[in-house]
């Protein structure tokens, strides 16, 4: 046991050294827990020669990528995004790499982190009464469900709003319908955050409306996106393309909301590269975030891609980068 803990020590202070650059990240080891009995000569092998194995871009385990600087493919192709990443999630290797450890602002993938924390900490079944009109959201152009004050809909409800349609208020329900408060569930955020490696991540809100102290990487998206897709229902809920959500309003009168996916590969208005099947994502725009986008694909050979996005300087750019990914995967 001292053998293992002084070799992931020594791992930690030689890639990561004293002190690191603000806000980026020049090399990544995450080490997974092990109880004491699951600890091994095999294990500590491993670990003793993390060191070799992050040169390659290898996983050493099944759920961490190592990865130490940009990986280029020798395409001429000119990504508009600031920060982008091709894994294959299959072969556990990396496609791509630019900037990935390199501070942005998330958007709305921020809800990715959102959805997880809610699954962790929450009851699908429980019954959330809407506080005031759009949960109190009010930023001009923000994207809103339209709930109004006394509106009554279940948890799993708001997760169908929050990861199809994007809604902001709904970001905001689904924290007060866990955790009774935004502050108290943004604290459990940072918390899971935390624990699933996704160091270089601090949530300020649920939703991911722009704050200075909102701030990711696409590396740590990615973590946090791996994370979503074991769970079978939160999966199911990010590969919808659309969704009806039939609820009750202040009087008890029945209410229908309609939604299409932001995702525009499952709203039909980009395609992905022939061969290619989209199966899950998250979008997210702001001002500062410009254009954002992490998605789960297959190839027709069955093996499945994550591929990301981030700072982009339209839709158009964003799919256009996306679909450049995507070829890296066939």
């Amino acid at each position: 046991m001292k053998r293992f803990l002084c070799c992931i020590l020594c791992i930690c202070l030689i890639l990561g050294g004293c002190e690191k650059p603000q806000n980026k990240v020049t090399s990544s080891v995450f080490i997974p827990k092990f109880d004491d009995q699951e600890i091994n000569v095999e294990v500590e092998d491993l670990a003793m020669k993390s060191l070799e194995k992050t040169k390659t871009g290898e996983f050493l385990y099944e759920d961490i990528c190592f990865e130490v600087e940009n990986v280029s493919t020798g395409l001429e192709y000119d990504f508009k995004a600031e920060a982008a990443g091709a894994f294959c999630v299959t072969d556990r290797s990396v496609l791509y790499s630019k900037n990935i450890y390199d501070k942005v602002y998330p958007a709305s993938t921020t809800k990715l982190l959102t959805a997880l924390t809610a699954f962790k900490y929450g009851d699908l079944k429980s019954v959330y009464i809407v506080r005031e009109d759009n949960c109190g959201v009010n930023v001009p152009g923000a994207q809103l469900c339209g709930f109004k004050m006394g509106d009554k809909l279940t948890l799993e409800q708001l997760l169908y709003c929050l990861m199809i349609y994007s809604g902001n208020d709904a970001a905001v329900a689904v924290a007060e319908c866990v955790s009774g408060s935004v502050s108290d569930f943004v604290a459990k955020m940072n918390e899971e955050a935390r624990r699933i490696g996704a160091k270089d991540t601090h949530m300020s809100n649920p939703s991911g409306l722009h704050a200075l102290d909102h701030y990711t990487t696409a590396f740590d998206i990615y973590l946090i996106f791996h994370e979503c897709l074991k769970n079978k229902q939160l999966t199911d809920i990010i590969s919808t393309k659309s969704y009806t959500a039939v609820f009750k309003d202040i009087n008890g009168l029945e209410k229908t909301m309609e939604m299409t996916a932001t995702n525009l590969y499952f709203a039909g208005k980009k395609q992905a590269p022939e061969g290619i099947t989209v199966i899950a994502g998250k979008t997210g725009v702001t001002v500062a975030a410009g254009y954002c986008l992490i998605i789960l694909s297959e190839d027709a050979a069955g093996k499945q891609y994550i591929t990301c996005a981030f700072k982009s300087t339209s839709y158009d750019d964003l799919y256009a980068d996306m679909n450049e990914l995507l070829k890296l995967c066939k």
